[in-house]
């Protein structure tokens, strides 16, 4: 069985899997028969007699070129990349392992809006010595989280916040699950929540799920997190709520790279992050170690 990998990104060197990289996967998987290709056109050429293809992006049109292709594999949480195959004859299989990083990126972000860091940087910068800027901040095991879009990552993520807040309040599209809610509740369940995080895909479903009217029913002083796809929360709506909102933490936005232009800049307490929650040293061998389980015979 033949498995080709290409696993360079062409934007983001972070997400390049290393010659050393592929190399580990070659002594996990011995009798494993690896061809590593750098580039898109290598890629390309070598396609009849490939069974399994590792990689970040595959277009549609390729799959014509791969007759003898089972299945495609992808570190990538999102679905943007790899395009499906409409004929149903190859299925894609995309990274799990996403929660184990962002659940400490969540972390962070929430231990930092809520002890108001965005105020005290400001204070730094300007050398100012002001001691009252956290006296109004609550610890966060009386604060709910609620989380929206709860899949593998909010699994995750959850279970690392969950002794260290008061709540987590769990909201999915449709759920049969104890304890979980559904989308259609989120008008009752908003207004108890003192931080919101969005674990969203980039669907059609969820554009602006966290639009204006929905923004206006969460509780004065409370937080907006999104981790998901910036689809879901749009500046038009996001930045008329920061008259009542504590604050928000963007890892993802609407267009990206955000422009300079952006009006998400000029707010102090809206902090952006360049969609990087889940870019970490350990990212690559994360993947390498769950593709491993996936491919052993």
């Amino acid at each position: 069985m033949k498995i080709s990998t290409f696993l360079n990104d062409d934007e983001t060197e972070a997400l390049d899997f290393s010659l050393k990289s592929l190399r580990r996967l070659d002594n996990l998987l011995p009798t494993a028969c690896f061809s590593h290709y750098f580039s898109e056109s290598s890629f390309l050429e070598d396609t009849a007699q490939t069974d399994i293809v590792v990689t970040w992006r595959f277009e549609e049109s390729w799959y014509s070129q791969f007759p003898k292709l089972k299945t495609v594999y992808t570190p990538a949480a999102g679905h943007e990349w790899i395009k499906p195959d409409h004929s149903g004859r190859v299925p894609v299989i995309h990274g799990t392992f996403h929660g184990t990083i962002l659940a400490e990126s969540l972390l962070g972000a929430l231990l930092f809006m809520n002890r108001r860091m965005p105020a005290l940087i400001k204070n730094h910068q300007e050398r100012k010595w002001d001691r009252n800027l956290q006296s109004q901040t609550r610890l966060l095991k009386n604060q709910p989280v609620m989380i929206i879009g709860y899949g593998n990552i909010a699994r995750a993520s959850a279970k690392l916040l969950r002794p260290l807040v008061k709540r987590i309040i769990g909201v999915k599209r449709s759920s049969d699950e104890k304890g979980i809610f559904i989308n259609s509740q989120l008008p009752d369940l908003l207004p108890c929540a003192d931080h919101v995080v969005l674990l969203l895909p980039g669907t059609k479903e969820t554009d602006r799920l966290m639009n204006s009217d929905m923004l206006s029913l969460m509780k004065k002083g409370s937080y907006i997190y999104n981790f998901g796809r910036g689809n879901a929360l749009l500046s038009e709506d996001l930045l008329p709520a920061m008259e009542y909102l504590g604050g928000a933490f963007l890892d993802v936005t609407e267009e990206e790279p955000l422009p300079p232009s952006s009006a998400l800049w000029s707010y102090q307490n809206i902090f952006i992050t360049p969609h990087s929650s889940c870019l970490c040293e350990d990212y690559c061998d994360l993947y390498i170690n769950e593709l491993a389980n996936h491919l052993r015979p």
